[in-house]
C-alpha cells in the first residue's frame, strides 16, 4: 500500500501521482470474442444462443425451457431462511421508501403571448435486468435495479441470468417473488447482452440493459450501446474514507471499512486520507492486521487490493482534503467525522456519501435506502447512481397561436436563411400568404 503527501494547492499531477487510472484495457482476444458472439447472435439467433450457452454454462436450453417458469421461482424461494426474508424486506421497503422521490414529474405553462409549452415525462417501455451468476451472486443488485423501474412505471421489466442462478440462489428467487418480476430467461453472459439488444426467437427485443457482469458482459453492453440504451459502464469498486478523528478505538473500524470493498475483487481500491500521517499509518497496519481473519478467498483478494491499489494520502489542510476528493471522484466516500458537514459542503465528485462514525459503506449496499449501483473509474464527475431517472425519457411539445407566429414568423425566416435552410423560412412564411 502507498503513501504519498499532498501540500496545499499542489495538485496539478494528484491524478498522476496516485495512479486513478487502472489498466481496464481488454485484450484483443476478449474483444473479438464478444464481437463474434454479437455477430453470431445477431445472424443466427436462438441457434447461435443455444450453442453459447451449451458452451461457457454446460446447459442444454431449448425453447421450452428457455423461460423460468413462475412455479419454478416459487418453489425455489420457499426454501429461504426466515431471518433471510426478513432482511430482504425491510431492504426492499427502504429502497422502495428512498426511490419514490425521484421520480420527476413534467411541466406546462404559457407563456405572455398565450402561447402553451412544457416537457412530458414518460417510462421506458421494456428493460433488461442482468444478474450475474459467476463467482457470487448480489440479491442486492437486483432491488437496486428492479425497484427504481417499477416506480418509474416500465410495463415490462426482463430478468436473464445464467442457469445456476435458478438451482441455486433462494435468495435471487424470493426477491424477483416480492418484485413480482414474471419475464426471467435462463441465460448469461454476452450472449444474453446481445440476445436483450437484437431480439431472438422467444425474446423481444429491450429498450435498455442495466446490471452488472464481468468484462465479457461490460463489452457486450458497451458494443449494444446506441443500439439500446445501458446503465453505466462499471469499474471495480472503490471506496474513500476521509479520517477525522484520533481515537485509538476508531482505527480499527475505519481499518475494516477499507476492507469492505477491498475484499471483493483483486482490482478493487481503498483509499483514505486526512492530515495525521502516524495515525494513517496505524489504519494501515490493522487492515493488514484484521485481513488474515477473512475467509482465505477473501483474504486473497483483500491483500491482493491493498498491495496493488491500496492508497493513503496525507494533507496538510482540510481544503486539500476536499480538493482531492474531487479529483478523486470515489464511487463511495465515507467522511469519518464528528462534523462531516464541513467536508460534504464542498464535495462536487463522488457517487454516494456515508457521513460519520455510525454509517459504514455496507449500510448503502443492502438498505439504506440511495441505491448502489454508483459510477466507478472516476466517471463520478459527470454520472450519477442509478435512479428512477434512469427509466424515465422526455419530451417537449408546444403550441404556438396565430398571433404569436405572426410576430415572430420573419426572426424564423431570417434565422433559416442565415443557416441555408430555405424551407425552413417558407414553412412560416406560406401561412401567411396573401
Amino acid at each position: 500500500m502507498k503513501f504519498i503527501e499532498v501540500v496545499n494547492n499542489n495538485l496539478e499531477n494528484v491524478e498522476k501521482i496516485i495512479f486513478l487510472e487502472y489498466d481496464n484495457s481488454t485484450t484483443e482476444d476478449i474483444e473479438k470474442k464478444v464481437f463474434e458472439i454479437g455477430i453470431n447472435i445477431k445472424k443466427d439467433g436462438f441457434k447461435a444462443l443455444q450453442e453459447y450457452t451449451l458452451k461457457f454454462d454446460n446447459f442444454n436450453i431449448t425453447e421450452q425451457n428457455l423461460r423460468v417458469k413462475r412455479e419454478e421461482i416459487e418453489k425455489l424461494s420457499s426454501k429461504i431462511d426466515n431471518n433471510l426474508d426478513k432482511a430482504l424486506k425491510v431492504a426492499i421497503k427502504r429502497v422502495f421508501d428512498f426511490h419514490k422521490r425521484e421520480k420527476e414529474k413534467g411541466f406546462v405553462f404559457k407563456d405572455k403571448e398565450g402561447n402553451k409549452m412544457g416537457q412530458k415525462v414518460v417510462p421506458l417501455e421494456s428493460v433488461g435486468v442482468y444478474i450475474p451468476g459467476g463467482r457470487a451472486l448480489y440479491p442486492s443488485t437486483i432491488y437496486m435495479t428492479i425497484i427504481p423501474a417499477i416506480i418509474a412505471g416500465v410495463k415490462r421489466i426482463v430478468v436473464v441470468s445464467p442457469p445456476r442462478t435458478f438451482v441455486e440462489s433462494v435468495e435471487v428467487a424470493r426477491v424477483l417473488e416480492i418484485l413480482n418480476i414474471d419475464e426471467i430467461y435462463r441465460i448469461g453472459g454476452a450472449q444474453s447482452i446481445f440476445s436483450l439488444a437484437y431480439g431472438v426467437q422467444g425474446i423481444k427485443p429491450v429498450d435498455k440493459i442495466v446490471g452488472p457482469g464481468n468484462i465479457y458482459v461490460t463489452k457486450a453492453k458497451q458494443i449494444v450501446y446506441g443500439k439500446v440504451d445501458i446503465d453505466m459502464i462499471a469499474g471495480p469498486s472503490e471506496i474513500m474514507i476521509i479520517v477525522d478523528s484520533d481515537k485509538e478505538s476508531d482505527i480499527e473500524i475505519v481499518a475494516m471499512d477499507m476492507l469492505s470493498q477491498a475484499e471483493h475483487d483483486p482490482m478493487a481500491r481503498a483509499i483514505i486520507i486526512g492530515k495525521d500521517k502516524e495515525y494513517l499509518n496505524k489504519i494501515v497496519e490493522k487492515a493488514y492486521s484484521i485481513l488474515e481473519s477473512l475467509p482465505e478467498n477473501l483474504k486473497e483478494n483483500a491483500k491482493s487490493s491493498l498491495d496493488k491499489n491500496g492508497l493513503a494520502i496525507v494533507c496538510n489542510s482540510d481544503t486539500t482534503i476536499v480538493d482531492v476528493v474531487n479529483i478523486v471522484a470515489p464511487e463511495h466516500l465515507e467522511i469519518f467525522s464528528k462534523k462531516p458537514d464541513r467536508f460534504l459542503k464542498g464535495i462536487r465528485n463522488c457517487g454516494s456519501v456515508f457521513l460519520g462514525r455510525w454509517t459504514p459503506e455496507s449500510v448503502g449496499d443492502y438498505l439504506g435506502g440511495p441505491n448502489h449501483v454508483l459510477p466507478t473509474l472516476r466517471t463520478a464527475r459527470f454520472y450519477s447512481p442509478l435512479g428512477v431517472y434512469d427509466f424515465q425519457k422526455r419530451f417537449s411539445f408546444i403550441e404556438f397561436n396565430k398571433n404569436s407566429l405572426r410576430k415572430y414568423y420573419k426572426d424564423i425566416s431570417i434565422l433559416a436563411r442565415k443557416e441555408n435552410l430555405e424551407a425552413h423560412a417558407r414553412s412560416t412564411e406560406i401561412r401567411f400568404k396573401e
